[in-house]
């Protein structure tokens, strides 16, 4: 872009050479993938699977911070208006409970609880067994108790008759 990066900021993302490398060369990665797509599919895979796919990503994306803080029910008593939607959960894999992710961000999950679908989160921790991500942060018991009690208190039972499936942290190092 524009602007340098004020690696004193990110200390622990500018630590790792990959993702120093891919924000200085942010263009390469998209030129690659549009490049072997135009070969292996012809130009009209380049249209839809890639330039069609992306705008359509990037509309998904931008329901998150628009649609999901005015439509959805609210778990959690947050200082802004996100709300969780679980029509937006399916559209961007998992990113619809916005609520609980205004609640508790730096969970690894923003669907809380199993009857949460977040297909992102079911990603990484395939990746975490196999190594390739670790450090999985789960939602601490104390967030999804006080969610399970707004629950009761708005007359939603089904998550206090099913237990929620709790990650476990990913203690995997990097070596």
């Amino acid at each position: 872009g524009n602007q340098s990066t004020d690696y004193n900021r990110i200390r622990d993302f500018a630590r790792f050479p990959e993702l120093r490398f891919l924000n200085k060369y942010y263009l390469l990665p998209p030129i690659m993938l549009g490049t072997a797509v135009f070969f292996t599919l012809g130009a009209s895979g380049l249209f839809f699977g890639f330039f069609a796919s992306t705008v359509l990503l990037w509309h998904g994306t931008f329901t998150i911070n628009s649609l999901s803080h005015v439509f959805g029910k609210r778990r959690f008593a947050t200082t802004d208006h996100s709300r969780n939607n679980w029509l937006l959960a399916i559209v961007t894999m998992g990113e619809g409970w916005h609520n609980n992710h205004h609640r508790y961000c730096a969970s690894t999950r923003q669907g809380f609880y199993w009857y949460e679908y977040d297909i992102t989160y079911y990603i990484l921790k395939a990746l975490s067994f196999v190594g390739l991500v670790w450090k999985l942060q789960p939602v601490p018991a104390a967030v999804l108790e006080e969610g399970r009690a707004s629950d009761v208190r708005h007359g939603r039972m089904a998550p206090v008759l099913a237990a929620p499936v709790m990650p476990s942290p990913v203690s995997l190092r990097r070596t």
